[in-house]
């Protein structure tokens, strides 16, 4: 905010103005990177300070209008639990009703609570969402409420930018940010680096053009790649040229624009920091009126900077980072002959772990598609399927899905989508082509692709997604409903590519096979199922793998396919037969392969850890870490995180998968795979303060479980990390319902007992942490069952039966805390899975836990358990009260 003294003074006083009972509306514009979101989320603490209501959005994720979402989360809070309010929640409800509603409710509310709602990327609304603005702001004005509403300058051609701008000039002040002063631009510096900026650091800030972004990912960079250094309090660079990290921020921040102006960009980088406007245009395909759109475009957000027929880099060091040979050549259109289904698609490719040549060590660095006018196929031969053998069995695997259930085929798809979703739309369209090969009825065909298309859309791979939808939409059989369904998703696809025509994969184009060294297609099926919740069809296709050793890519591995079990097995809290199956894949090795141990290395380091051992976990990430490839990145580095959260190092644990200012971006794979990750990342930045990485990893949990929003574990993770960023107990415990429901007892327990510390009541904090203890040591987590027993102990009078060596083998003696607290669930009228819900167990623990019991007490029938219970546990409450005398009974 350096700089910003004039623009903050203003924006006080509009909060001074709210708090005395007056509203208004303040529109921020500026260009791209010049510190919108700052300067909102700065007036955000200041009214918080003052006491007023803060509610703060980002248009364009959610699919609500965004005013009229925000304005309901204020009304839950302002007003909880009154009728009115519940009916806004009401689905299908007309729009314009509910704007009306939402407004004499919020006139209401602000009188007690006033408020100020802050919408950022206000350029991105839809028109829904800019109508609702353009009645609720005059409406309103009378009342506290102050609009906070930040955009970027675009061409105000739609019906929601028409809105905005009648706002800022009739009803809003206007607040224009422009780039800072000399004196300013030095205290930006002083303020990212903490330290006084030499003439070195000066000049690196104006080639970043003096903007706060800019400079903020470059010195960044900088410090990442070890060229910053601070002596005497002063801050120098020692570096003339650019840091490798540079290129990746840079990267980050074009994907941020919409693709015509990502192409217009990388043509113009190689032609210099100035060049004549038609000879970019020679440079791109396309009607030179759409270039023409792009330039104009680049103008407004403040990237490019026009003077005549000239065209300038409005920050050097993005036209010197888009020279470098490293960042992708422009995209040209597509040739007229379609990619193959397991071509590289348009969109971002799946992260990996290395960067370039020279990349610092660490930093993953976003791997772009080869220019599309280059044939895939120039980069070698691939195997084709006829060598490896995998589409054989993963078509096997299907057909077996299907003979079991007659929800495989939509088990299928929801994986599918999940796997494309995720940043492997590659993978996911190898196995489409396997499934799609069989003869599918027109409407499973349809649901499988629309499914596929939408994970892929998310990736931006929207040309291979094109090619699925086209070729079914091709199929006469397909009912009207469903035709429609697919034009819909075409038209999405061409609108996301500019208004290109898609081209994409035609019917029967043949997937190629298993690249050498890499994973067989059958363990990316297993892999989907498994993050979508349907480990038992992910074990149904292992059990249709057969050890064999023809194939190039070892398609029947038994090392590989007992790995896989055992993580299912770990994923279902089985700990003691995960370690035993992953033994097993050990001994089962071939030393032809050794990298197909790795997914029982990684496994067998996990157990170790939850078990305390951090020396055996240390060995065998170790062992791992030296045959990992690239289909093992995102498991590796989660590992390796939960390593170093183990050995007490929460800020290597976070920066090793997330790390805002160095660029370093969490794998949506890892979200997808792993639901724990999101929760354990914002644990550990809390304890290292890192507030912003544990805000990004909630925002990738969100993104993720909104991309796929029928799988449990994944809206489980979003509320998990949601509910400790924020302190909710009630959302973590809704979290834990969820995990428990999709069959994750260790998530279950860690959401269970992260509420135990957050609740204020101390007999509720007892009763979670010992159904979080009962878990753990269902599943033989030593380590985390250690920790909550030695909490337990320090809370006075928690009724806890101690574990003593002489404890008699049968008997009501025998039985074990957590088998008392279930045996008092079933004895109160409860079913196994009510009783399971209440105690936040699985079905299967408290099946487990009745056996045990019955068999210690020899009794066949509830009834009998209910005697039994009367006899020796109904009269011990009357023990502690002085007026009864002791008994024996």
């Amino acid at each position: 905010m350096a700089g910003r003294k004039r623009e903050l003074s203003s924006l006080g006083e509009l909060l001074d103005a709210t708090v005395r009972g007056s509203g208004g509306c303040v529109v921020v514009d500026g260009p791209f990177g010049i510190g919108k979101t700052h300067l909102l989320k700065v007036t955000g603490l200041e009214a918080a300070a003052r006491g007023l209501t803060v509610v703060a959005g980002r248009a364009s994720v959610t699919d609500q209008p965004v005013p009229v979402h925000l304005l309901v989360n204020f009304l839950r809070h302002a007003m909880p639990g009154e009728a009115a309010v519940e009916q806004l929640a009401v689905p299908g409800a007309n729009p314009f009703w509910l704007i009306d509603r939402v407004g004499d409710l919020v006139e209401v509310a602000a009188r007690r609570r006033p408020l100020v709602v802050a919408l950022d990327d206000a350029q991105r609304i839809d028109d829904v969402s800019a109508l609702a603005l353009r009645g609720l702001v005059p409406r309103l004005a009378s009342s506290p409420v102050l609009w906070l509403l930040a955009r970027r300058p675009v061409a105000a051609g739609s019906i929601a930018q028409h809105a905005v701008d009648w706002l800022a000039e009739h009803v809003a002040v206007r607040v224009r940010l422009r780039e800072p002063g000399e004196e300013a631009v030095a205290d930006l510096c002083a303020g990212i680096l903490g330290a006084r900026p030499d003439a070195s650091v000066l000049r690196w800030a104006a080639r970043c053009g003096g903007n706060p972004k800019v400079m903020e990912n470059v010195f960044s960079a900088f410090i990442k790649a070890g060229q910053m250094i601070i002596v005497d309090g002063a801050a120098s660079v020692v570096s003339d040229g650019l840091p490798d990290g540079v290129l990746t921020a840079v990267h980050g921040l074009l994907e941020e624009m919409p693709p015509p102006l990502r192409r217009l960009l990388a043509a113009a980088g190689r032609l210099g920091h100035t060049f004549p406007a038609d000879r970019v245009t020679g440079l791109l395909d396309g009607p030179a009126a759409d270039v023409s759109a792009a330039i104009d475009e680049a103008v407004r957000v403040g990237l490019l900077r026009r003077d005549g027929a000239e065209l300038t880099f409005a920050h050097q060091v993005v036209g010197e980072a888009l020279r470098h040979a490293a960042y992708p050549r422009p995209e040209r259109a597509e040739p007229a002959t379609a990619p193959a289904a397991g071509d590289v698609a348009d969109g971002p490719a799946p992260r990996g772990r290395l960067g370039p040549p020279h990349s610092p060590a660490g930093v993953r660095v976003a791997r772009s598609a080869p220019e599309a006018a280059v044939p895939v196929a120039a980069a070698g031969p691939a195997p084709r399927s006829g060598r490896c053998g995998c589409d054989e069995v993963v078509a096997e695997a299907v057909s077996h899905l299907e003979n079991r259930s007659a929800e495989a085929p939509r088990a299928l798809a929801r994986a599918l989508r999940l796997l494309a979703g995720a940043g492997r739309p590659t993978e996911a369209g190898r196995l489409a082509e396997v499934i799609l090969r069989r003869d599918l009825p027109a409407d499973v065909e349809t649901q499988l692709v629309l499914e596929l298309g939408h994970g892929m859309r998310a990736a931006g791979s929207h040309r291979l997604a094109a090619g699925f939808l086209r070729r079914t939409r091709a199929r006469r059989d397909v009912c009207e409903l469903d035709r429609a369904k697919l034009d819909r998703a075409l038209a999405d696809v061409t609108k996301r590519l500019g208004g290109a025509s898609p081209a994409g994969p035609e019917p029967g184009t043949p997937s190629p096979g298993c690249a050498p060294g890499g994973r067989p297609l059958w363990t990316w099926l297993v892999r989907a199922l498994a993050a979508a919740d349907q480990r038992d069809e992910a074990q149904a296709v292992l059990d249709t793998v057969r050890p064999t050793t023809r194939e190039s890519c070892h398609t029947g591995s038994e090392t590989l396919r007992r790995g896989h079990r055992a993580e299912l097995l770990t994923a279902a809290g089985r700990l003691e037969e995960a370690h035993a199956e992953a033994e097993a894949a050990l001994r089962a090795a071939d030393r032809a392969r050794p990298a197909d141990c790795v997914p029982a290395r990684l496994v067998l380091a996990h157990l170790s850890v939850h078990r305390g051992d951090l020396a055996t976990a240390s060995d065998q990430l170790r062992a791992a870490e030296r045959l990992a490839g690239a289909d093992d990145t995102a498991r590796m580095d989660w590992a390796l995180a939960r390593f170093h959260a183990a050995s007490g190092r929460p800020a290597m644990m976070v920066q090793t998968l997330i790390n805002v200012a160095g660029q370093v971006v969490p794998d949506p794979l890892l979200f997808t795979e792993a639901p724990a990750a999101a929760a354990a990342l914002v644990r550990q930045a809390r304890r290292a303060g890192l507030d912003a990485e544990a805000e990004r990893a909630v925002e990738v949990a969100r993104r993720v479980a909104r991309g796929n929003p029928f799988v449990q574990s994944l809206a489980a993770a979003a509320e998990h990390a949601a509910g400790l960023l924020r302190d909710d107990p009630t959302a973590l415990l809704r979290a834990a319902d969820l995990h428990r429901l999709a069959g994750r007892t260790l998530a279950a327990a860690g959401a269970v007992e992260d509420a135990a510390r957050g609740t204020r009541d101390r007999a509720e904090a007892i009763r979670l942490l010992e159904a979080a203890a009962d878990a753990y040591r269902e599943c033989g987590a030593r380590r985390d069952l250690d920790r909550v027993e030695a909490e337990l102990r320090g809370v006075p009078a928690h009724n806890v039966r101690p574990l003593v060596p002489d404890r008699p083998r049968s008997g009501w003696e025998s039985l074990t805390s957590a088998e008392l607290r279930v045996v008092r669930a079933i004895v109160d009228g409860m079913t196994n899975r009510e009783a399971a819900s209440s105690l936040f167990l699985s079905p299967h623990t408290v099946d487990s836990h009745l056996r045990r019991v019955f068999s210690k007490l020899d009794i066949n029938s509830r009834v009998e358990l209910t005697r039994c219970f009367i006899a020796h546990e109904a009269v011990r409450p009357a023990l502690a009260t002085p007026r009864q005398p002791a008994s024996a009974g």
